[in-house]
This record gives C-alpha cells, structure tokens and sequence, in this order.
C-alpha cells in the first residue's frame, strides 16, 4: 500500500471537517421532542421489565427480571429474548452484576442456536432505552429496544445490502435521528466526490449538548469489505471532535441491522465501559437507483 500523499492527505482532512460541520443549520427539534423518559441511571434494578424493539431488524421482544443476591448487594438478571418474526426464544441469566452496572455482557443463551449477548446496555440518560450486541454462529447481530410502551412504531423497511445503505445509494446523504446514551442524537452519512476519490462522510450530533465529532471513509476501500465488515463500518474507530477542546468519540460498534436497514445501533467506549446508542433513519433507503 502506497504512503498517502500530502495532497490526498488534505484532501481527507478537508471532507472531515465537512462531515463535522455541514448541516449543523439543519438540525429538527423532533429528535429531542422525543427524548428521555425514563430518568436517570441510579442502579441495575432498571434492567427490568419488558422491552420491545429490533433483533438486527427483527422485531423482537426483551423480558428482564433482577433479583438480589441476598445478602450482598450483587444482582442476577434472568433474560427472555424473543424474535418475534422468526418465531424463536432464548432464555438465560448473568449472576454478580452489581448494583451499579449499566453494563451487562457475557450472557449465554439457550434456544434454536448458541447465542452469546455480548453486551447489553441501559442508556444511562435514559433507561427507557436499551441496546447492546449478540454473537450468533460467530458474527456479531446488534439489538435496540424501549421499554414496553414508550418506544415509537415499528418503522417497515427492506434488508440491508451493502455499504450504499448508509446514505441511500446514488442519493448521497442519509440522515438518522436517536440518541447517544439517552441524549437526543442525529447521524448523517454522506457521499462526497472530491478530486482524490469519493469519501464517506459520518458525522455524529449530540443535540444536547452540542458537541459534534466525523470521520471520513474512502470509497474505493469500503466497496472491498466484508458484508458483516459493511454493516458495523466504525467499529474500533476515534470520531474527531468538530470544537478543539472535546474529547474525540471512541465507536465500540455501530451496525446497520440486517433484516432492517432503518435501524442503526451500537455503543461507544469511555471511562465507565460502553454507552449505548441507537438511531432510525428519517427516510427508508430507495428500493432501487443503486
């Protein structure tokens, strides 16, 4: 592979500070209309209850009971999760959670096929919120749910195909609205044509407290990557911060789900382990004009 250019250099470095601040104008008020209900974290009790939402698309259905393990202060959490649309269930629990986690993981279920919960995590500026990973047959498939009754419609869309998915084909731009650990959020996604190539450009909105971070992705790499690599495009990945003295955003995951590819969630890494985030496109992506 070739040393970058310093022109190519600039050229990234220029489609960056786009992704950051184009649009910034543009931000609705729905997003944080819609925003926390649940409150606060205060401890792992919040885990419980019935949950609905999306299994990688799926709809699906989360039921939690947290018992305490008497008499310390540690918790079990006893777990029902159904694919609704698939007709199947998984049953399990996780034993010593204490009683300040946010953060579940390591969770093996019993059903149709071995499947692990990687992490599960409560949003804690809103624990009506919910979100998390699973490992299936050794692929990653990611889950966003609300508690029962709080959350929106189920909003109808077609599968997830490739990397074009993010901003809607030859469209260029797609925009999300959701929330990074219970704080109104908006994702966007756009195709950019520059001199050095195409690039895509993700740009990630913390509507409260107006902090914004972006990175850019090349074209021409993104199109040679994996189907799973294409659906979780920032795993691992540093968002740069569009004002100097914010911290940078460390993405742990962020995957378009794949019976669904309205449905975007994940989390990100920071002092306290994971924080949750997850998104719905405004606009379905188009059926057809790839």
């Amino acid at each position: 592979m070739q040393h970058r250019s310093p022109s190519r250099r600039t050229t990234l470095r220029s489609a960056l500070g786009t992704a950051i601040v184009l649009g910034c104008a543009g931000l609705g008020t729905g997003t944080a209309a819609a925003a926390r209900q649940g409150g606060v974290f205060r401890d792992v009790r919040a885990f419980g209850g019935t949950w609905e939402g999306v299994y990688d698309g799926h709809r699906a259905r989360l039921r939690i009971v947290v018992v305490r393990q008497s008499p310390s202060t540690l918790h079990t959490l006893y777990l029902t999760l159904t694919d609704l649309d698939r007709d199947e269930t998984f049953t399990g629990s996780l034993e010593d959670l204490p009683a300040t986690s946010h953060l579940a993981g390591g969770i093996a279920l019993r059903g149709s096929a071995a499947l692990t919960l990687r992490a599960l995590v409560l949003h804690t500026r809103d624990t009506d919120r919910l979100s998390g990973t699973s490992v299936r047959d050794g692929r990653g498939f990611p889950l966003s749910f609300r508690r029962s009754g709080t959350g929106p419609a189920y909003v109808e869309n077609r599968p997830f195909r490739d990397y074009r998915d993010w901003y809607g084909g030859y469209a260029g731009e797609g925009h999300y609205a959701g929330d990074l650990d219970g704080r109104p959020a908006e994702l966007t996604v756009r195709r950019e044509d520059t001199p050095e190539g195409t690039l895509i450009a993700f740009r990630l909105v913390d509507v409260d407290r107006g902090m914004t971070w972006g990175t850019a992705l090349r074209e021409s790499e993104v199109r040679r990557w994996p189907y799973d690599r294409q659906r979780d495009p920032l795993a691992g990945r540093t968002l740069t911060p569009a004002r100097f003295l914010d911290e940078p955003l460390q993405v742990d995951s962020l995957y378009w789900h794949g019976a669904n590819a309205a449905y975007v969630s994940g989390a990100s890494a920071g002092p306290g382990g994971l924080y949750g985030m997850s998104f719905v496109r405004r606009a379905a992506p188009p059926a057809h004009g790839r």
